[in-house]
This record gives structure tokens, sequence and C-alpha cells, in this order.
């Protein structure tokens, strides 16, 4: 009597668990990244008031802030390496550091500007990003007389 042949042992199309735990560790890694680099990048944005409404809860953070350049209070120290100034909108005013970089040509009093940094304990908003906002000046009637 004759024995049928014994065919192998099919391969089990079930992934092996060591497959399993890589793919889950890629995915996992995949998605850390992705949730840092836009915590990192994500900075909120406020106006002076919102600044001041918030008070002591947004001390030591990433911040970026818009508002207006109080006129007369631009003051430049250490041969213009830093700048202080206040920074206005209709329902407060705060002051503003700003060390060591280039400031915008365009910077100057009654300027809409946006700085980023951290707003101190002190109440004093330490800028690392000064931005200036280029002010719109076209006449339609210079136009129209052209």
């Amino acid at each position: 009597m004759q024995q049928a042949p014994t065919l192998p042992a099919a391969a089990s199309s079930a992934p092996r668990p060591t497959v399993i735990v890589a793919a889950a560790a890629l995915i996992l890694g995949v998605v850390y990244l992705i949730l840092t680099a836009t915590q990192t990048s994500t900075v909120y944005y406020l106006t002076v008031g919102e600044l001041l409404e918030e008070g002591p809860t947004v001390h030591g953070r990433q911040l970026r802030v818009a508002g207006d350049v109080t006129p007369g209070s631009v003051h430049k120290e250490d041969a213009g390496l830093v700048l202080r100034f206040l920074m206005q909108d209709g329902s407060g005013r705060i002051p503003v550091t700003y060390r060591g970089k280039p400031v915008p040509d365009i910077f100057g009093e009654d300027v809409q500007v946006v700085v980023e940094g951290k707003y101190g304990a002190d109440g004093t908003f330490v800028a690392s990003t000064l931005l200036a906002k280029c002010p719109s000046k076209f006449d339609t009637d210079a136009g129209a007389d052209a």
C-alpha cells in the first residue's frame, strides 16, 4: 500500500508578529513626527487686548501678537541692538523688547507690527521676531487724473 505523498505545511497567510510590531512602530513614529512638527510651528496669534485678557496664563509661552507701535515710545539701546517700544491696539498697550537682529526698514511710529516671542511675568513681551506691515499709500484720485 502506497501512502499518499505528504504535502508541505501551507505557509501561514497571517503576518508574523515581528512584522506587525515593526509596522506599528513605523506608524507611531510618523504620527509622533507629524504631531511634534505641528505643535512647534503652531503659534497663537493674538491682538494686544487679547493678550492682556489672557494674563498670566500665557506667560512663558511662544506667542505671536499684532498691534501698532505707540508714537513716541521707540527707544534704541546698545548701539541699536536693543529696541524697546510700546505696542497698542484699541484695548491696551504692552512694552516690547526686541534684541539683536536688523529692524525692518519700514518700522516706525504708528506702524502695524507683528511680534513673535514670549510674554514675561513682568508684563514685557520679549520678541525674537519683528515684522512690520507695509503701509498701503496708494492714491486712487491720482490714477484718475493721469
